[in-house]
């Protein structure tokens, strides 16, 4: 009697974590993320340099680039204010380097950050998701506390960094909009 108990035992573990692999909530997985080749095909979002401390990112070289998906973001008039939409599925990578100079050609970054307009994510801040990765981007960490979205917070009125936002425009969130054609 007691081998018949735990033989049902281990088959109803074994059922139970097979029909809970099956059900696990696909809304937490992540959309795709670009490789090299991919969003190095997308256009940068700057022609500044970035070689100059910002919090957060440290006191490194950056470069931006936007998805085409993000090209396409609508800038609309609410209250006397531009306001930024980007469409859902805007991916936008910024490539971290180890130093502050412009990165030679084969030199490659040491990790990416990246913003995915994500707004109906479970993981998803105002908006985006926030992921912190390796290069290339093979194990992504979702950020999910509020550092990143409060810092750039600061994109969506007049800032010290970059262009500065002189017009006070609410950016959603984005410090470089893309720049135009």
């Amino acid at each position: 009697m007691g081998k018949l108990v735990w033989q049902i035992s281990i088959i109803t573990a074994i059922v139970w974590g097979v029909f809970m692999a099956s059900c696990r909530d696909k809304a937490l997985e992540l959309p795709k993320l670009p490789t090299s080749e991919e969003y190095h095909a997308w256009r940068e979002t700057t022609d500044i340099p970035l070689n100059y401390p910002i919090p957060g990112h440290g006191d490194v070289f950056r470069e931006i680039y936007i998805n085409p998906i993000g090209e396409a973001v609508e800038k609309k008039i609410i209250n006397d204010r531009v306001v930024y939409a980007y469409p859902t599925g805007t991916v936008i990578v910024k490539e971290i380097y180890a130093g502050r100079d412009e990165p030679i050609p084969e030199e490659q970054p040491i990790k990416l950050t990246i913003m995915i307009k994500a707004p109906e994510h479970p993981l998803a801040l105002n908006g985006w998701l926030w992921i912190d990765a390796d290069v290339p981007p093979t194990q992504p960490h979702v950020i999910t506390h509020r550092f990143c979205v409060d810092c750039h917070a600061n994109a969506n009125e007049t800032h010290p960094y970059g262009d500065m936002n002189p017009q006070n425009e609410f950016r959603d969130f984005v410090f470089f909009p893309p720049r135009p054609h």
